[in-house]
């Protein structure tokens, strides 16, 4: 018997018809494991937006060394930085300004001299990536005479940074463990629908049918039920990210930059699609494979 992909398909659509218990509970496996798995990679691909958001508004600010020539430090920091503010903040002022945010705790700063704290240069970086603010920082350390320090937030930066590095092999390593359970999930499940249909399966074997003409209509059904789910888990998190992201821009402003493509973007809903018609096709084809050894006979 020659495979014809229009007849698999018809017999895939009507026996999903037939069985609606079995494609709800393939469906829904393949909705849970596509669902977590995108609700982790947008998670992951918003605190990276986050992170280029909060890069782009830190400040650098070069310490310099006691008894350095703070207008020659500034004017470097101008010709390193061009274009970019550069503002010379002696110890006194900036003493007066810690002591302005601290407000009524400020008394603990009484007895403190104006020049415990060291003159600075700051550079503001609007707009800069984390790359290009820690290589602005090498360029100001390197080049402003006297410079002792740069710090522009770098150590909960960068601890964020190695943070979402480690959530992203997290991430692919979840992908991973997921598609093998649900392709068993959704293997055993099939394994309901191919028994119910043990006796057809027996009489096409025994008129000739090859494994392949037998084995399509699973195939397609599993491939489908992996679509359905995953399109469904799709929509699901575009809608969550709908509804989180204006809560979440009440408690953290930078928030309010997060679109739907930089926690969803189209590769990735793709991606989740094509994976979730993958993950069925595969747990189809575990299931057929076990029923077929049986009408093939051992070799003695």
């Amino acid at each position: 018997m020659s495979l014809r992909p229009v007849h698999a398909v018809r017999r895939a659509l009507g026996a999903m018809t037939r069985s609606p218990y079995v494609t709800l509970v393939g469906t829904a496996t393949i909705f849970v494991a596509v669902f977590a798995t995108g609700l982790f990679a947008a998670a992951l691909g918003g605190a990276e937006r986050l992170l280029q958001t909060w890069a782009g508004e830190v400040q650098l600010s070069v310490y310099l060394a006691p008894g350095t020539d703070l207008e020659a430090a500034t004017r470097a920091a101008r010709a390193i930085a061009p274009g970019r503010p550069v503002e010379a903040v002696p110890g006194a002022t900036a003493l007066r300004r810690l002591s302005a945010e601290l407000g009524d705790q400020a008394r603990v700063l009484d007895g403190v001299g104006p020049g415990a704290l060291p003159d600075a240069v700051e550079v503001g970086a609007p707009g800069a990536s984390l790359a290009s603010a820690r290589e602005l920082a090498a360029r100001l350390r390197a080049g402003v005479p006297g410079a002792a320090e740069v710090d522009f937030g770098n150590a909960w930066l960068e601890t964020l940074e190695r943070l979402v590095r480690r959530a992203r092999v997290a991430a692919v390593a979840l992908f991973a463990a997921l598609a093998i359970a649900t392709a068993v999930l959704v293997s055993n499940t099939l394994r309901l629908a191919v028994f119910a249909r043990r006796d057809e399966i027996e009489i096409m074997k025994l008129v000739g049918a090859t494994d392949a003409f037998v084995s399509a209509p699973f195939l397609v059904e599993g491939f489908l039920q992996g679509i359905l789910g995953a399109g469904l888990a799709v929509a699901a998190l575009a809608t969550l990210h709908e509804v989180l992201v204006p809560r979440l821009t009440a408690a953290v402003s930078v928030a309010g930059t997060l679109r739907l493509a930089d926690t969803l973007p189209p590769p990735l809903l793709v991606g989740l699609v094509l994976g979730g018609g993958a993950v069925g096709l595969l747990g189809s084809a575990l299931s057929v494979a076990r029923t077929l050894r049986r009408f093939h006979p051992s070799p003695e």
